[in-house]
């Protein structure tokens, strides 16, 4: 009897002391996360300190939806009551174009690549548009206009604003990536992500399959109620330890 007793007290007493390990190793784990989350907090804020600061703004779109030509930038707005009859018109390439403008703006001393992925463009000489892809801008430097656009047909639009009647996703969008970054190795890259979309032309009232675009609303202005787009789109920031090696800076859930 004594022996058994001796014996769960003996196995008692090795339990409390593996409970203990466990629990400075608990605690210990616990002290080296808070240290880590310290340090990253402490290198995150030196490279948001250091991070040129580069503004991005955006216009209000174009309305009303300019007409596509195939001899340079869109300049002009459709007829004012154009209409497209359906199915009629339906293989016609009648195409309207949504558009945005776009200005980056270096307010560092430090020079930055800024790279335009996407339905970007800029108008050449001619005034014919042209991808943008990578710009440099010195300190003090603001880019040209950035064109967000894309021509849509408009059965492509009339399939947006069935959609937007069901409450489901918009499936013919322009959309467009901007990123930015300086030289340095242990540093920064700023995101945006652009979109624009929406329903500019409605089916008229009372006429079967004619459509017209989207006119002014006693109550809800103008046509541009029928875009969704954004005039500060949110900025995403990566952060480095080494651009070179593909290393970024862990993120506390990371951890």
């Amino acid at each position: 009897m004594w022996e058994t007793f001796w014996t769960a007290i003996g196995s008692v007493g090795t339990a409390l002391a593996l409970g203990g390990v466990v629990w400075q190793a608990m605690l210990t784990r616990k002290a080296l996360e808070v240290s880590q989350l310290t340090a990253l907090d402490a290198i995150r804020t030196r490279l948001d300190s250091e991070a040129p600061k580069v503004s991005l703004t955006m216009e209000v779109p174009e309305w009303e939806p300019l007409a596509w030509t195939p001899h340079g930038m869109p300049c002009n707005p459709w007829p004012r009551g154009q209409e497209w009859h359906f199915p009629r018109d339906e293989g016609q390439q009648y195409s309207l174009v949504l558009q945005q403008v776009l200005v980056l703006e270096n307010l560092s001393d430090r020079r930055v690549e800024a790279r335009f992925v996407g339905d970007q463009v800029v108008s050449d000489e001619e005034r014919r548009p042209r991808a943008v892809g990578v710009m440099v801008l010195e300190p003090g430097e603001k880019s040209e206009k950035v064109y967000l656009q894309r021509d849509f047909t408009i059965k492509e639009l009339a399939e947006n604003f069935t959609a937007k009647q069901a409450g489901a996703e918009l499936l013919h969008r322009v959309v467009g990536t901007v990123t930015v970054e300086d030289d340095r190795d242990n540093g920064n890259t700023d995101r945006w992500d652009l979109l624009l979309t929406g329903c500019p032309i409605h089916p008229y009232p009372d006429r079967d399959g004619v459509w017209t675009i989207a006119r002014h609303h006693l109550t809800e202005g103008s046509g541009l109620r029928t875009l969704e787009y954004t005039l500060v789109p949110p900025r995403q920031r990566t952060h480095w330890l080494s651009r070179a090696q593909d290393r970024k800076l862990p993120e506390p859930g990371q951890l």
